[in-house]
């Protein structure tokens, strides 16, 4: 479930490239974004003196269903890292991507908590352990994701509360780390399939009327050209495109080239993750671009892909990559060589959200990504979320990056108390 450069419709939706999420354009050159992650954490490093684990159930407002089944609730993993510097506590906090089961990935929430509690957690404190409780920087914990190889997305989710904790250290933002503090970007949104073709044409088209200029579709075998057309004759020069969470096999590549009419944005992930080659073969056939999502696990994945003609749109999310610091070095690869790059989504709580809404402001994001405020998929969140407004290219659905110190917002823990399933605290001896 995915719930959530030039272009090969308009150029990347916005009107003003200096505030709408491409970056500066005048003043000093700037940083790149992965010297400036490298950079993050090289002074003081704040004392680490326990880590949280949450294991939380937010409930959806409506069942999501995708070609991997129905989904009615968001298991998350939280993890509360708590730290002193210069004796003022601080906190760090990061969200864990994995799902409830495996229809998305190889590791769901119940292998990220194990990962985290059985390794990733007791090697970082380890390694912190060494020099005075001192936590690493995030781009110094290759011994920490060593010690769970195959759980990328609780390293993700790790990563990100070791980034956040000195983002707050030091009373930062990641927006105005990465270069894009005061920035935009444009919000996307994801449509499930639902139980009927009028029922896709009415909620799309709702989602056009609250501003929302670009949507993705999912679909599957079943569920694919009818509703799409519908959509299109309904709704005449939206930005559309489609997932099919590698639903289909190569058998089908006739019937998917049946889309092409459409001129859609792009087709993403019709086969199996592990197919590159019967997706190269079928870019090679039809005129939708291919873009790849769960083929992408890695930036030498992605160079892969692209070198073989596997795909020419890149979906980008950073816990599926193992964490920011592999985003920020696949971005910077993507718009070195002109590859349009989109932000993915997850069905995250507003905390997580807000941080895909950070990079999405980096230069070569050339869609509005799948970043709809988390109030329209969650009966409760972690943070307030993004705020929208409709100020964006053609009356689209703009949010400012979050602000202030760390990722954004704390979770609230509250909300993590009321919808806790599991609860695991490390102490650190002193």
């Amino acid at each position: 479930m995915s719930l959530d450069a030039e272009a090969p419709t308009r150029p990347a939706g916005r009107s003003d490239p200096g505030t709408l999420g491409s970056g500066p354009v005048s003043g000093p050159e700037p940083v790149r974004p992965t010297e400036a992650w490298g950079a993050l954490g090289s002074g003081r490093a704040p004392a680490v003196t326990a880590v949280q684990l949450w294991l939380v159930e937010l409930p959806f407002l409506r069942p999501v269903q995708t070609a991997g089944g129905t989904h009615r609730s968001r298991p998350l993993v939280v993890v509360q890292l708590l730290a002193t510097l210069h004796g003022v506590p601080v906190e760090g906090w990061g969200e864990c991507a994995a799902l409830g089961d495996t229809s998305y990935h190889h590791e769901d929430v119940e292998r990220s908590f194990a990962a985290l509690e059985g390794s990733l957690v007791p090697a970082l404190l380890d390694q912190a352990s060494v020099d005075g409780n001192r936590l690493p920087p995030p781009s110094g914990m290759d011994a920490v994701r060593g010690s769970a190889p195959g759980a990328s997305l609780a390293f993700a989710a790790l990563e990100m509360a070791v980034a956040d904790t000195h983002l707050r250290a030091g009373q930062r933002s990641l927006a105005s780390l990465l270069g894009v503090e005061g920035q935009a970007v444009e919000l996307g949104a994801v449509v499930g399939q639902l139980a009927t073709i009028d029922a896709m044409v009415a909620t799309v088209t709702s989602l056009v009327d609250d501003g929302v200029t670009r949507v993705k579709m999912k679909i599957g075998p079943g569920w694919d050209v009818d509703p799409v057309a519908a959509v299109v004759s309904a709704i005449p020069g939206l930005r559309l495109q489609v997932d099919a969470n590698g639903s289909y096999a190569r058998s089908d590549s006739d019937h998917l080239a049946d889309l092409d009419r459409f001129e859609l944005l792009c087709l993403e992930q019709p086969f199996d993750r592990d197919d590159l080659e019967g997706h190269a073969r079928l870019a090679g056939r039809i005129t939708t671009p291919i873009c790849l999502d769960e083929s992408v696990d890695s930036p030498e994945s992605a160079r892969r892909a692209l070198a073989m003609g596997a795909c020419s749109v890149v979906c980008v999310k950073p816990a599926r990559l193992g964490g920011l610091g592999a985003a920020l070095e696949l971005v910077e690869t993507c718009a070195a060589a002109r590859v349009p790059l989109w932000m993915g989504g997850m069905f995250e709580s507003g905390y997580a959200r807000g941080v895909n809404a950070t990079v999405a402001a980096l230069p070569g994001f050339t869609w509005p990504g799948d970043l709809s405020p988390a109030r329209w998929y969650l009966g409760d969140d972690l943070v307030p979320g993004l705020e929208p407004t409709r100020t964006g290219p053609d009356g689209g659905l703009v949010a400012a990056v979050p602000h202030g110190p760390g990722m954004g917002p704390a979770p609230d823990l509250g909300v993590l108390t009321r919808h806790m399933a599991r609860h695991r605290r490390f102490e650190v001896a002193r």
